[in-house]
C-alpha cells in the first residue's frame, strides 16, 4: 500500500468582522493578502506531496484549473524541499491569476504564507520560518511577505492598511491577514469589505462568487445566492438582501 501522509488543510480565516477582539492583542503581525493559489508542499517518506486548499494534487479532476498543474510541477522539480523535516507543512499562495492581477516578476511564482508543525500543532512565527527555511533548510525559489506592522492595531489603523498601495499588484491591495501567532489566531480583511460603495459591494460579491465557484467539487449554481449571502454576512454586510445577490449572480454569471 501507498505511504502516504494526512492531509492537513489551512484553516478559514475568519473575516474580521467576527472576531473584532483579536485587535485586543498588542502581539500582531500584519501581512498583505495575496490573491492567488492556496496550496501546500510537504516532504514524506522521500517525496515530495503537494496540495490545493482540499486536497492533495494527486488526481486528474483537481487539475480542471491551470495553476495546480503548473504549481505541482514547480513544486516536485524544486529538489530543496526534499530538505523539509516531516514535521512541517509549507503553505503558500501561488500566484496565478485570479481577479487581481499582480505584476509580471511575482506571477506564477509561491509565496510563503505559513508553515505548520505537525509537533506541537502550531503555525511557527513567520520571522522565525523564514530566517529557518533559508538558511538552516536551504529551500530555494520561494517568495517571502514583509510586514505591513507589528504590535497593537486598532480598526482605523487596519482599514488604512487595507487601502494602502500594494507592493505586488498595481490594482491595490487585496486585503490584508492579521495574525496573532501567540494565540494562534487570525483575521482578515478585504478591501471591497472596507469600500461601502455600490461598486465595491458588487465587487465584494463578484469575488465571493469566485472563490466559492473555484472550490472542488464546484458549488451547485442553485445553492450560490445563500452561500455569498451568508459569506458577506459574516464580512460584516448584513444590511444586503438575497435577492440583491441573486440579481449580483445574474449578471456577473449570466446563471439563475
Amino acid at each position: 500500500m501507498e505511504s502516504r501522509p494526512v492531509f492537513v488543510k489551512y484553516p478559514e480565516i475568519p473575516h474580521l468582522m467576527e472576531v473584532p477582539e483579536i485587535l485586543d492583542e498588542d502581539c500582531l503581525e500584519i501581512y498583505e493578502k495575496l490573491d492567488g493559489g492556496n496550496c501546500q508542499v510537504r516532504n514524506y517518506s522521500g517525496r515530495i506531496f503537494t496540495g490545493s486548499r482540499a486536497n492533495f494534487l494527486n488526481r486528474e479532476e483537481y487539475f480542471r484549473f491551470p495553476w495546480p498543474k503548473t504549481f505541482n510541477k514547480w513544486a516536485k522539480s524544486n529538489h530543496s524541499f526534499y530538505n523539509l523535516p516531516e514535521n512541517l507543512i509549507v503553505f503558500g499562495e501561488f500566484m496565478a491569476f485570479h481577479t487581481l492581477r499582480y505584476k509580471p516578476e511575482f506571477t506564477d511564482r509561491f509565496f510563503l504564507t505559513d508553515v505548520y508543525d505537525l509537533s506541537p500543532q502550531r503555525f511557527i512565527p513567520y520571522d522565525v520560518v523564514r530566517s529557518g527555511l533559508e538558511k538552516d533548510l536551504g529551500i530555494e525559489d520561494i517568495l517571502f511577505l514583509e510586514a505591513l506592522a507589528k504590535g497593537g492595531a486598532n480598526m482605523p489603523k487596519i482599514k488604512e492598511l487595507v487601502m494602502g498601495e500594494s507592493q505586488y499588484s498595481d490594482y491595490g491591495r487585496e486585503g490584508v491577514v492579521i495574525k496573532d501567532y501567540h494565540h494562534q489566531n487570525f483575521a482578515k480583511l478585504w478591501r471591497t469589505s472596507v469600500n461601502r460603495t455600490k461598486e465595491g459591494l458588487i465587487e465584494e460579491i463578484n469575488k465571493t462568487i469566485l472563490s466559492l465557484q473555484n472550490t472542488t467539487p464546484p458549488i451547485v449554481t442553485g445553492h450560490l445566492s445563500l452561500m455569498v449571502y451568508e459569506e458577506l454576512k459574516r464580512s460584516g454586510r448584513k444590511e444586503i438582501s438575497l435577492a440583491e445577490i441573486s440579481e449580483t449572480i445574474k449578471r456577473v454569471t449570466d446563471k439563475i
